[in-house]
């Protein structure tokens, strides 16, 4: 497990962002892609209404087909080092993460020649072409979740990192929140990777 962090600073306050990567070979990946379906379709407002969302998003072994796992990021923020109310705690973390996790694993994968499974539901059009009843405006460009793929993220993140998923409850925030990217990938490619990863942490901004 490699575990590093980097700072973002806005208007109001500066951020402290850690991340943590480990390899996993795709069959030690839970999924429960029956279970997540019915989960998004009674739970999630996004259901039937995004290219990127259940049930038109691709199974887990089919995004990852010929590699032999997959290389999870995980960034991670401390909720209780944000002055904000208990839900603003949590936006404010999932705006500063999400949008960063997605530009730094496009560029691994730009850079391996790979695909990766990104952090919740794709984000590049204001409102997806589904709803309008049209096709994908970006195709190449789209990229599934890890958990709208069926993987169970809370297993994932116990299981390399020893940080269980905690939620927003009873009006209150968790001690920290995270979000979970993986890039298909071989376990040769690792140190590479790796090595990668950590000259992009240095530039993020």
């Amino acid at each position: 497990m490699k575990n590093s962090s980097f700072k973002v600073k806005t208007s109001l306050a500066e951020y402290s962002v850690e991340v943590f990567s480990e390899f996993i070979l795709k069959e030690e990946v839970k999924v429960q892609r029956e279970l997540f379906l019915k989960m998004c379709k009674e739970g999630c407002v996004n259901y039937g209404k995004k290219f990127s969302c259940p049930p038109c998003s691709r199974d887990f072994l089919s995004v990852v087909n010929g590699k032999e796992g997959i290389f999870v990021v995980m960034f991670l923020m401390n909720l209780t080092k944000i002055d904000s109310t208990e839900y603003n705690k949590v936006r404010i973390a999932n705006s500063i993460m999400k949008s960063r996790a997605d530009k730094l694993m496009r560029v691994l994968e730009n850079k391996f020649n790979t695909k990766f499974l990104s952090t919740g539901s794709c984000r590049l059009c204001r409102t997806c072409q589904l709803k309008l009843k049209k096709p994908c405006k970006h195709p190449e460009k789209r990229r599934y979740s890890l958990e709208s793929t069926g993987v169970d993220c809370d297993y994932l993140s116990t299981r390399l990192f020893n940080l269980p998923l905690l939620w927003f409850r009873n009006k209150k925030a968790p001690e920290y929140t995270c979000v979970l990217t993986g890039l298909a990938c071989n376990a040769s490619e690792v140190s590479s990777i790796s090595q990668e990863l950590e000259s992009l942490l240095k530039n993020i901004s």
